[in-house]
């Protein structure tokens, strides 16, 4: 198979997950009454250390504009409909992923750990944006607006506790999908730009 068409395979392949992730309970969020955990950014991670930080970002963007759309279904989500807050983070999630993996793959310390970190930098960057919008931008939203402090308290903690299970998640989950992936020869060696 051809890299473009390899690429391109596997880039779809990442896409569907996430839709199907986003409409399938318990997948993409898992819920625990108020506490909502995502595995999505695991999945935008994966994608951008096997195809690269261009389409990390445009897997984020695909994130990004799946939780748009659902928000749009949850009145308790109603923050999310704000693409400064929903979007815009998660495109910079795939790019960070990315980045951070061929930054470090080559150097002494390898593509597993590169994995790792490049899914601990996903989930970093996706917990300090999206709680930086929320207090940026979640104050326009008129009817969220008398309750807004009080909120703010509430999401920025649930946003910590989930941060850190986000992370160990990503952090050990994606070097092992990674490596699968290498082992079956769905990612040739010279794949990754």
């Amino acid at each position: 198979m051809a890299k473009s068409t390899r690429n391109l395979v596997l880039t779809s392949v990442f896409v569907a997950l996430i839709i199907v992730m986003t409409v399938v309970p318990y997948t993409g969020y898992i819920n625990y009454g108020v506490i909502e955990i995502t595995t999505l950014h695991i999945v935008v991670a994966l994608g951008a250390v096997c195809l690269g930080w261009k389409t990390g970002a445009f897997l984020g963007f695909v994130w990004g504009f799946t939780c748009v759309l659902r928000a749009f279904t949850n009145p308790a989500w109603l923050l999310f409909t704000n693409p400064m807050i929903s979007l815009v983070p998660r495109v910079i999630v795939g790019a960070v992923a990315g980045l951070v993996f061929s930054a470090v793959r080559s150097t002494k310390i390898g593509e597993t750990a590169g994995a790792a970190l490049a899914g601990a930098a996903a989930t970093l960057t996706n917990t300090v944006l999206v709680l930086s919008a929320i207090y940026i931008f979640g104050g326009m939203i008129e009817s969220y607006r008398a309750f807004f402090e009080l909120f703010k308290t509430i999401l920025s903690t649930l946003i910590a506790v989930n941060g850190v299970i986000e992370l160990i998640a990503a952090v050990l989950v994606t070097p092992i999908i990674y490596r699968a992936l290498q082992k079956s020869g769905a990612l040739p060696q010279s794949n990754r730009s």
